[in-house]
């Protein structure tokens, strides 16, 4: 599956959790969202559903100037096509198993290593064709006390051709109350508007492939893929220390969803823009 969004959509949202897992180490977070139906562009097919999403640590060692650690990340999709010869799935899965291990060369190097093996579809589909493997090496170099750049590289399966692509980002803290994290087309912007209420804004590529066993004819199966680039704006509110609650609105623009079948047929089409909300908790151990 040759699509750059696709790509992109996997490859910097996993850069982040490598992040987040490294700073955020034991904490659970659980979230609900949703879009509503819009029109597959040059059909009658319309698109829309829900996402319930748990991400969780599952280990992590201290071992001073290295650490490794083990997380879990699930998605569960109920997706509403109007039109079930576009596709006949109403539920489909993802599972990724992210482990990652850092190791510090200096005060201001760090080595970070990721790798992350996941499986998605409609849990229907098995074998090797619903796997996919992850992986993302670099370093991160604190530049100065408020600010640190990171640099690494990407590799992936379960595409056509495998992956290899560059990755660079960085994070900017000028104090305790605002930060920002750039990496590649993911930008987020953090300010805290007081002790216990946290104002975020960003964007990002939104979406994930599944493959699917449905009745698409003998051993045709296809491929779904649905990506986008999502805006949002988020309140976090932190009642005690260890918990947050948080709501999201947004939109998603420049959305694409394909069909890659087994005999090498793909459809490629754009969906309409769609507002998107979600809502979740999160627990700090």
């Amino acid at each position: 599956m040759k699509n750059i969004n696709l790509i992109l959509a996997l490859i910097y949202p996993i850069f982040l959790l490598g992040q987040d897992f490294i700073s955020d180490s034991a904490a659970i977070k659980i979230s609900y969202g949703c879009s509503p139906d819009r029109k597959v562009e040059g059909t009658n097919v319309e698109i829309g559903g829900s996402q319930l999403e748990l991400m969780t640590p599952l280990y992590y060692h201290d071992g001073g100037d290295w650490s490794f650690g083990a997380g879990l990340r699930y998605q569960s999709m109920d997706i509403d096509i109007s039109d079930t010869s576009f596709l006949n799935e109403d539920q489909l899965h993802s599972l990724e198993l992210a482990l990652f291990l850092s190791k510090d060369y200096s005060e201001t190097l760090k080595g970070i290593a990721l790798f992350v093996p996941g499986i998605a579809g409609d849990f229907d589909a098995s074998g090797s064709d619903s796997m996919n493997y992850m992986a993302l090496g670099g370093v991160r170099w604190q530049q100065s006390e408020t600010f640190q750049w990171i640099f690494g590289a990407f590799y992936s399966t379960g595409f056509d051709d495998d992956m290899f692509l560059p990755a660079i980002g960085f994070m900017w803290e000028p104090s305790d109350r605002t930060d920002l994290v750039f990496a590649g087309p993911i930008i987020r912007y953090r300010y805290s508007l007081s002790d216990s209420i946290d104002w975020i804004v960003g964007g990002q590529f939104s979406g994930n492939r599944w493959k699917t066993e449905g009745q698409y004819g003998g051993n045709n199966d296809p491929e779904f893929a649905m990506t986008a680039y999502r805006l949002y704006t988020t309140l976090q509110w932190n009642p005690w220390e260890k918990h947050g609650i948080f709501v999201s609105a947004g939109a998603e623009l420049g959305r694409e969803v394909s069909l890659q079948y087994t005999n090498g047929l793909e459809v490629e089409s754009d969906l309409e823009s769609a507002p998107s909300f979600e809502i979740g908790y999160r627990y700090r151990f």
